[in-house]
C-alpha cells in the first residue's frame, strides 16, 4: 500500500506536544530578542524550532507577519498576566505592585522590544504595524479600565484615570532600568516595587490632602 505523501511545506517534528506554529514563535521571541529583527533569519529561527526553512514560510508568509506573531504573545502574555493580578481581591495598591515587582523580574526590559520594534518598523508594512500596536494598546487598556472603576468607586482620586494607567506604565519601564553592562539599576525588587507604587498612589490617594 503507497504512503500518503506529506503536504509540501508542512513542518517534520519529532515533538508534536508542542504545536509548530508555536513552536516557530517562541524560536523567533527568542532569535530577535537576542540577535535583533534584522540580523534574524527565517533559516535561523527553522534551525531554532527544529523545523524546515518551507515549514516556517507555510505558517508565516514573510519575517513580517511572523514578527505580528511574536508581538501577538508578548502582549497576550503580558495582558492575562496583568489581567489575573488585577481580578485579586486585594486592594488595589497592593495590585498595582505585585504588577511592578513582576515586570522588574523580568530577563528582558520593555525597552529592549522597543528597541526590536524600532528596528522591525522600516520593514514592516503599514498594517502590520497596526496590528502590533493593537496589541500593545490592549495591556494600556487593561490598566485603563481597572482605574476608571476605581475612580469611580472613590478607591483613587484621578480627574483623568487615563492619564494615571499611562503614567504608571511609564513607571515600570523607569524601574526597569539597566546599566550599559545590562545590570539592574534598581536590583532590590520589592524595595523598587513599592517605591515606584508608592510615588503613583501619592497623586491618587483619596485620603491624601489636595
Amino acid at each position: 500500500m503507497a504512503r500518503a505523501k506529506r503536504t509540501l511545506g508542512r513542518p517534520r517534528r519529532a515533538d508534536q506536544l508542542v504545536p509548530t506554529d508555536v513552536a516557530i514563535v517562541q524560536a523567533a521571541l527568542e532569535l530577535f530578542m537576542a540577535r535583533g529583527f534584522r540580523a534574524t533569519t527565517m533559516a535561523a529561527v527553522a534551525a531554532a524550532a527544529g523545523v524546515t526553512k518551507p515549514a516556517v514560510y507555510y505558517h508565516f508568509q514573510d519575517k513580517g507577519s511572523l514578527f505580528v506573531a511574536v508581538a501577538r504573545l508578548v502582549f497576550s502574555r503580558a495582558t492575562a498576566a496583568t489581567e489575573a493580578i488585577l481580578a485579586r481581591s486585594a486592594p488595589l495598591r497592593d495590585r498595582l505592585q505585585a504588577i511592578a515587582a513582576i515586570v522588574f523580574s523580568l530577563p528582558q526590559p520593555f525597552t529592549a522590544f522597543d528597541a526590536m520594534m524600532h528596528e522591525a518598523d522600516s520593514e514592516l508594512t503599514a498594517e502590520q504595524i497596526v496590528a502590533i500596536r493593537q496589541q500593545e494598546r490592549s495591556l494600556a487598556q487593561l490598566v485603563e479600565r481597572v482605574l476608571l472603576d476605581a475612580a469611580a468607586r472613590g478607591e483613587i482620586r484621578a480627574e483623568d484615570p487615563v492619564l494615571v494607567a499611562h503614567g504608571f506604565l511609564a513607571l515600570l519601564r523607569i524601574g526597569q532600568i539597566r546599566d550599559e553592562d545590562g545590570r539592574r539599576r534598581f536590583p532590590d525588587i520589592p524595595r523598587t516595587a513599592a517605591r515606584v507604587v508608592g510615588a503613583l498612589w501619592d497623586g491618587i490617594d483619596p485620603g491624601a490632602p489636595r
